[in-house]
């Protein structure tokens, strides 16, 4: 084993290596460098929720995107929200690796569901307002990171036409 190898396992911690590995894998964070997603990890934050806790409401003021490292969330349009339907309508089932609450980071609006864990879940989040200070003194991550949010957004977009289209 080389000297450089020894004082990579010796010094380098575990737990941050899991969330830099964590990381790499979501669509937000595609193609940065590793040093580039231990910077990221400083402006983020985790928290443990338990089943069964709302993460945030419809019509709350989108603050934060959030990833899920583990466990599982709903998201419910309320319906009073939507006319056609008696009952609140799950939107998704987002478990490990999934994320919601994406558009937060572009513009603080009302959310437009309902957020809530079906299991006991450790979820990663990001203010904008942390993020945008982050951009200003990272601008080259701040890009790719903009980037990719706009991929994912359009992938998203186009979901949602084809399935607007198809219940025409």
């Amino acid at each position: 084993m080389s000297l450089g190898t020894l004082a990579h396992r010796i010094f380098m911690d575990p737990e941050f290596e899991k969330q830099v590995e964590f990381l790499s894998r979501i669509p937000f964070f595609q193609g940065l460098h590793r040093h580039d997603l231990g910077k990221l990890l400083g402006i983020m934050y985790a928290k443990t929720y338990p089943a069964g806790e709302v993460v945030f409401e419809e019509g709350e003021a989108g603050r934060a995107l959030f990833i899920i490292e583990s466990g599982e969330v709903v998201i419910i349009k309320s319906a009073q929200a939507a006319p056609a339907h008696t009952e609140d309508v799950i939107l998704a089932r987002v478990g490990p690796g999934g994320f919601f609450g994406e558009m937060a980071l572009l513009e603080e609006l009302p959310r437009s569901a309902t957020v809530k864990t079906t299991a006991e879940s450790v979820l990663h989040f990001m203010y904008k307002v942390k993020l945008d200070a982050f951009m200003d003194k990272h601008p080259r991550i701040g890009v790719r990171v903009l980037h990719n949010l706009a991929k994912v957004l359009s992938s998203r977009l186009r979901v949602t036409s084809d399935s607007y289209v198809r219940h025409l």
